[in-house]
């Protein structure tokens, strides 16, 4: 099938929907692609967005619209579950005066959607600044989180049970990114004091500034781009999300002449202008959004950071551990980084080594190592 074809039906459908204009019938040539069509819905995250548009699906497919009706229940009850146990889990942090910030999707979706489950998403990020580990660990722990996922040097990962089937997910950040050098290069300029109140979330819940999160969404789309998407079992290296150009758009329309100015500002300390121009650029191509003529010039002119599109862009592992090793603030952290290279979590050697669960895993650990060493040795790591 011609996947193009269909991400640029669902961008016009997504755009009308927007525009709370009429929404284009489902192309006569696309008949006959429901599976993959509906696979795409879920990419783009707007499985809901669709369905509760009037008459959206009447011209759909019966399979597809059957399908994105289904998705979009799910993305409803997930919601309702998923704030049930984070509510609490920030309250707590609260009481325990550890100064937890929400950022990305989250955040988005309890300041800038008008229903939080229109943003989809998978977990909740939470920076947690200069907080003692074993004490958010002690928090976590009490709200009955257990650790959960891929946990790496700078980031974990955490989950609890629900009556419902849900396992609500948290991804606990020590730095404001899993890397590093991303995290070095992005606390030049990133304001962490700048916070807004998510009240929708719960009464202490704080979220980050919408200057900062425009370009966390921008640096989340570089990742995937690099580092892939997951979907289900696939995993996508796709930058073109259309619920991310809903956040840039949603972000953007809101800005104040003082946010652009400030955007402009962090932008060019963290040289992440052609990461910010290009988030803008694909908000505009799907929604129109509209960047003032001085700021566009400004961030056209804005120095970007070599070293942050050469880590994004670099196909050497190498490479980027020395360049994450280097962004390390201690020498704990070091030691947690490269702790994490040589032996990565179980979740890691799973996604690795598909057709390895049963062995041990020291025997994975020795695998991945010898398949390092030949690729080191070949010139391709």
């Amino acid at each position: 099938m011609n996947i193009a074809a269909v991400d640029q039906y669902l961008a016009q459908a997504v755009a009308s929907i927007f525009r709370e204009d009429p929404m284009p019938p489902w192309p006569s040539d696309l008949v006959g692609v429901e599976a993959a069509a509906a696979q795409r819905v879920a990419f783009h995250g707007v499985a809901l967005l669709i369905a509760v548009a009037p008459a959206a699906l009447s011209t759909w497919p019966q399979g597809l619209a059957r399908a994105v009706r289904e998705q979009a229940g799910v993305q409803t009850f997930w919601e309702t579950s998923h704030r049930a146990a984070i509510a609490p889990l920030l309250e707590a942090f609260a009481k325990a005066d550890i100064r937890a910030i929400v950022t990305k999707g989250t955040a988005l979706a309890y300041s800038a959607y008008r229903n939080p489950a229109l943003r989809r998403r998978g977990d909740t990020d939470i920076f947690v600044p200069d907080a003692a580990r074993k004490d958010v660990r002690h928090v976590l722990h009490a709200a009955g989180f257990w650790e959960a996922g891929d946990t790496k040097a700078l980031q974990e990962s955490w989950a609890c049970d629900t009556a419902v089937g849900f396992a609500p997910a948290v991804d606990i950040h020590w730095r404001i990114n899993a890397s590093a050098a991303v995290s070095q290069i992005l606390e030049t300029g990133l304001r962490f004091d700048e916070t807004i109140a998510l009240d929708r979330l719960a009464p202490s819940a704080r979220g980050i500034g919408p200057v900062d999160n425009l370009i966390l969404t921008a640096i989340n789309r570089s990742s995937h781009r690099q580092f892939g998407y997951a979907v289900g079992s696939d995993r996508l290296f796709e930058e073109d999300r259309l619920i991310w150009a809903l956040d840039t758009h949603l972000l953007a329309s809101a800005f104040t002449a003082a946010d652009w100015q400030a955007l402009v500002e962090r932008v060019t300390r963290t040289g992440t202008a052609a990461e910010v121009q290009g988030s803008l650029a694909f908000a505009a191509r799907i929604f129109g959004t509209g960047v003032p003529e001085d700021i566009a010039a400004a961030l056209a002119g804005a120095p970007a950071d070599r070293g942050l599109a050469a880590y994004y862009g670099a196909s050497s592992h190498i490479w980027r551990l020395q360049r994450d090793v280097a962004g390390c603030r201690s020498l704990g952290e070091k030691a947690l980084v490269l702790r994490y290279v040589a032996f990565p979590s179980e979740e890691f050697l799973q996604t690795r080594f598909p057709h390895a669960e049963n062995w041990p895993r020291p025997a994975l650990h020795l695998r991945r190592w010898a398949e390092g060493a030949g690729k080191l040795l070949s010139g391709r790591i």
